[in-house]
């Protein structure tokens, strides 16, 4: 798929506008205005440099998430941020166009009467400097990994959180990203009203665009005779070769 920046800088617009519509009960607190910065951001860009950077998106869930710990939380803030530059000038065919700068994060704060209380995720791309020799631990090229900077300086007691494991996971930009905290972290039981979301065909199509920028490159390493020099299966999925 070859891309089209202002075919981006549409979804950018549409997928804000959409979220914004059917989120009645306004979890979301800034998505409209990061993404029109993002989507400004983009248009004005020169060169064959696209850069897609989201920062301050900011969920909360009042409603009780089944599973948590501590089970008394009264609510859950979600914090993310996301940065994707891609250059287009690189066969996407053979190398892969997402440059070092890659960023993309989770924080998670939780509230109940003994304080507040933190979590963080973080999908990484592995940064690869040549001749660096095999890596300490599985390092596929680009996973997700527990912890990160958004735990930097909490007072975290009663909890380890360490490097691993990195879990193998394709990329993803700003619009798969609050995709997958919807998918994952707002039950459609207690906010019915994404279902009506997830069906719009706006909506579907929007998050098909961009599977098909950043996925399908990707999961391309899982086919016969794939000849991509970095999604290859012993980068993406260590554990399978």
């Amino acid at each position: 798929m070859e891309w089209n920046r202002a075919k981006y800088v549409n979804d950018l617009s549409q997928f804000s506008a959409l979220v914004k519509r059917y989120d009645t009960d306004r979890i979301f607190k800034n998505l409209d205005s990061i993404l029109s910065v993002a989507q400004g951001k983009l248009n004005g860009a020169q060169g064959n440099i696209l850069s897609v950077e989201a920062n301050g998106i900011e969920l909360i869930l009042k409603k009780r998430i089944a599973g948590t710990i501590p089970s008394d939380l009264q609510s859950v803030t979600i914090f993310f941020e996301s940065k994707s530059e891609f250059d287009l000038s690189i066969d996407i065919d053979v190398k892969d166009r997402i440059l070092d700068t890659y960023n993309f994060q989770i924080g998670v704060k939780g509230i109940n009467s003994k304080g507040e209380h933190h979590n963080a995720w973080h999908l990484d791309r592995d940064i690869r400097k040549p001749n660096s020799g095999r890596p300490r631990y599985d390092h596929p090229l680009y996973h997700f990994q527990p912890g990160g900077n958004k735990l930097e300086g909490k007072d975290i007691m009663g909890a380890v959180f360490i490097g691993a494991p990195r879990l193998p996971h394709p990329p993803m930009d700003v619009i798969l990203g609050v995709h997958f905290i919807l998918r994952n972290f707002c039950s459609t039981k207690d906010y019915p009203f994404f279902d009506k979301l997830f069906a719009k065909p706006d909506y579907q199509d929007i998050v098909k665009r961009a599977k098909e920028r950043m996925f399908i490159p990707y999961f391309k390493a899982f086919s016969e005779g794939c000849t991509h020099e970095d999604y290859t299966m012993k980068n993406v999925f260590p554990m399978a070769v």
